[in-house]
């Protein structure tokens, strides 16, 4: 039988800088090892970037001198927002929270914003098991986001994302929708 890698993501932001994210991040419990950002330029185009952290918090991974957020911070940027998540229902491990990233710039490259606006230059490959992800969207507040404004992080990122490897095909929703509730 194939492996099936299963991951609960939530996200919590925007924040608009990055050391708004390091001090959010040191008062809460949870690992972050995604994150995600979005910028808008002066020239009205959109830049995307998804990374991953295993052995440092989001926040001092996003200090590295040679990190792209810096590409992101430059004076041509009028917006900037950034994205953190979690693995919430698993422990995760290295290869774990690379799936996830994997999977995430798989989709952010071929199907929702395209290559030229990918900042990524690795890891658009698809992984070699089947993957299911699933990703709940939160206000720093955590209030849980209802709004998504076109074009942000929330927008591209499906809340649903099934891979399945042998046919190398990916399906998604993009926001679940309300069914009802239960009546017992």
């Amino acid at each position: 039988m194939q492996k099936i890698d299963t991951y609960l993501i939530t996200w919590y932001g925007p924040f608009s800088s990055k050391e708004d994210l390091r001090d959010w991040e040191i008062t809460r419990p949870e690992t972050f090892n995604l994150y995600a950002f979005h910028a808008k330029t002066k020239g009205n185009r959109n830049k995307y970037y998804c990374g991953m952290t295993f052995k440092q918090t989001v926040g001092n991974r996003l200090k590295n001198h040679d990190h792209h957020i810096h590409d992101f911070e430059n004076e041509n940027t009028l917006q900037l927002q950034i994205w953190i998540g979690c693995i919430a229902n698993i422990k995760p491990k290295e290869y774990d929270v690379r799936v996830c990233e994997n999977i995430i710039t798989s989709v952010l490259a071929n199907i929702s914003v395209g290559e030229k606006h990918l900042e990524n230059k690795t890891n658009k490959k698809p992984p070699i098991n089947d993957v299911y992800i699933i990703n709940e969207w939160w206000k720093i507040d955590g209030n849980e986001l209802k709004k998504r404004p076109s074009r942000s992080i929330p927008s591209v990122i499906p809340e649903v994302m099934v891979y399945y490897s042998e046919a190398k095909s990916l399906y998604g929703v993009d926001k679940l929708k309300y069914l009802g509730d239960l009546k017992y």
